[in-house]
């Protein structure tokens, strides 16, 4: 098992790739801590099930919540070895639709909740630790239709190498992990199929990805195996080139 007695905190893990990742990393012999925003009913249902000790309220938006997060998981297991910074929310709108409080929401979930996480678990992880961003192909290539998510996801990746040049020193792994366009309900509810089958001619491989197939990349990137690796984004989009 890649990461036997390993303790690891995953945001917004009730659903999602943050449930698979939570999923996985319980597999490979991690102590997952699952969190959850307000779907808790799912969250204890995965906590249930991956066999996990701790299902806590997490909104990556409040520090307190957050520290109280990272209190909790170090009484129980005395350390903290792994943050996946995952959770994440979309308000898709063509640029000229998109409102100022959808940017604006977007923008403190998916980046400002990134770097409140990372700079509030920096006095718990343990040296030789990881953090692990999620980014997005649409950060990559700029959408078409997700103006404050691509905004968002891209600055991710820019904060990625900037907590990488800063934990250093401390031996900690900081790496960025962007998945391409995932298969599921969501996908089918909010993407046309003008953009469908746009978004399925970047790729070599012509489909969407599934939840189970970012767990892998995820792992490696938790494990001793990526040990020399930071600063990285590691980009599961079947084959998409868009730089």
């Amino acid at each position: 098992m890649r990461l036997q007695d390993k303790v690891a905190v995953v945001t917004g893990s009730s659903r999602g790739i943050g449930e698979a990742i939570a999923r996985g990393y319980a597999k490979e012999g991690c102590h997952v801590v699952v969190t959850y925003v307000q779907q808790k009913e799912k969250a204890e249902k995965v906590t249930r099930e991956i066999d996990a000790d701790l299902c806590l309220q997490m909104d990556v938006r409040d520090r307190e919540q957050i520290r109280s997060v990272y209190e909790q998981t170090k009484n129980r297991y005395g350390k903290l070895d792994i943050l996946v910074n995952n959770a994440g929310i979309n308000r898709t709108a063509d640029f000229d639709q998109q409102t100022d409080g959808e940017w604006q929401e977007v923008l403190d979930v998916n980046l400002t909740g990134v770097f409140k996480c990372s700079q509030e678990v920096l006095p718990f992880i343990s040296d030789f630790g990881r953090i692990i961003n999620i980014g997005s192909l649409s950060g990559e290539y700029g959408g078409p239709r997700t103006p404050s998510y691509a905004a968002a996801k891209a600055a991710v990746m820019a904060l990625t190498h900037n907590m990488a040049r800063f934990l250093g020193p401390r031996n900690i792994c900081v790496n960025c992990l962007s998945p391409g366009v995932i298969e599921g309900e969501l996908t089918a509810r909010t993407m046309s199929p003008q953009v469908r089958e746009q978004a399925l001619s970047l790729m070599l491989i012509k489909r969407f990805a599934s939840y189970q197939e970012m767990v892998g990349g995820a792992i490696f990137l938790a494990s001793d195996e990526s040990s020399y690796m930071t600063g990285q984004t590691l980009s599961i989009n079947g084959g998409a080139w868009v730089r």
